[in-house]
């Protein structure tokens, strides 16, 4: 438990520095616009306001999902993290159609601009600084399994390529003087950054409708089928749900009818270290029943045995379908 708050802390700490990053650019973006009195500039800093807004509220959402379970959160917290990604989501598609809507109207608007060089200037530093921000957020939020602090990044990424756009619009207009070139590559970057938020969500929706998770599920079943013991005669529906930092596998272990409660409780353990070496998650909460066999198992089990009522004939191969499954020598 003191491992997994150090981690939770460091996420903490991790979502601190954006958040005071991304309030110190948007400042640097408004002086960008009065120094210039670029509209363009000007929406590129409201953007950055989502930046600050959802900067916030992943800090509140990561200090939340550390409180410990509870009788009304037997699961934690962590959903939160999903709850408030999910809202960045939504956050980010905003942005972008405000993004396209402001584009189109400035299409065939000749833009008043000062100082182009500055705020050019003023422009890249923010975003190498957000590009840098971003791709720290992402390596962090994968290396901690913190959807909020991936969420956060693809968004400080998204935030970039729209400056970066900007920049390139403001460029060729001040040599060409074709005013809709910015339009039209705010436009691109704008779909674009909707496409990005649409990634977000479904990602988030996964997660609050605790949909299966292939990869982890095959990456269970794969440990299970490598690791197998000659007395594990059947493993069955099994299943794994993650809540923020923490994660929840549940299985049904089928044993030797006769083995005692020690044996049974030793090939349990085995499992449930195997099982917490491969999670990435902070807290690993295992469920394991133990069953005894049956009479109709004993043509596939591999065990040597005195008590079986058949011959050995053939090992049926556990694969993701009869290990997420129901038990398939129950006719019920």
């Amino acid at each position: 438990m003191a491992q997994a708050n150090h981690i939770s802390q460091k996420k903490i700490n991790i979502q601190w520095y954006i958040f005071i990053a991304g309030v110190v650019l948007f400042f640097v973006k408004i002086t960008a616009f009065f120094l210039t009195n670029s509209v363009g500039i000007l929406s590129d800093a409201l953007e950055s306001t989502v930046n600050v807004i959802t900067g916030f509220m992943t800090l509140k959402s990561l200090q939340w999902a550390i409180k410990p379970r509870d009788d009304d959160h037997p699961y934690g917290h962590g959903k939160i993290e999903l709850i408030t990604a999910s809202v960045e989501g939504i956050l980010i598609g905003i942005a972008g159609a405000m993004i396209i809507i402001e584009a189109i109207k400035r299409l065939g608007t000749k833009p008043v601009i000062n100082d182009l060089n500055i705020g050019i200037g003023l422009l890249f530093c923010t975003s190498v600084v957000n590009l840098l921000m971003g791709r720290y957020s992402i390596a962090k939020g994968k290396k901690f399994n913190s959807i909020s602090l991936i969420a956060g990044g693809k968004h400080l990424i998204s935030d970039t390529y729209t400056t970066i756009a900007l920049i390139g619009g403001l460029i060729v207009f001040y040599f060409t003087g074709l005013i809709w070139i910015d339009s039209l590559i705010a436009i691109v970057f704008g779909l674009f950054i909707i496409y990005t938020a649409y990634t977000v969500l479904r990602e988030t929706v996964t997660g609050l409708m605790d949909e299966a998770d292939g990869k982890t599920i095959d990456l269970l079943t794969n440990q299970l089928i490598e690791n197998k013991k000659e007395c594990w005669v059947n493993v069955h529906k099994l299943t794994y749900l993650k809540f923020g930092h923490l994660s929840h596998v549940d299985l049904h272990l089928t044993l030797p009818w006769y083995f005692n409660v020690r044996q049974s409780t030793i090939e349990i353990i085995f499992i449930k270290n195997m099982i917490k070496k491969i999670l990435p998650e902070e807290i690993v909460d295992i469920s394991i029943q133990s069953e005894p066999c049956m009479d109709n198992m004993c043509h596939q089990c591999i065990m040597e045995c005195t008590y079986r009522k058949v011959s050995f004939e053939s090992f049926n191969q556990w694969d993701r379908e009869s290990v997420t499954g129901k038990n398939q020598f129950v006719n019920s």
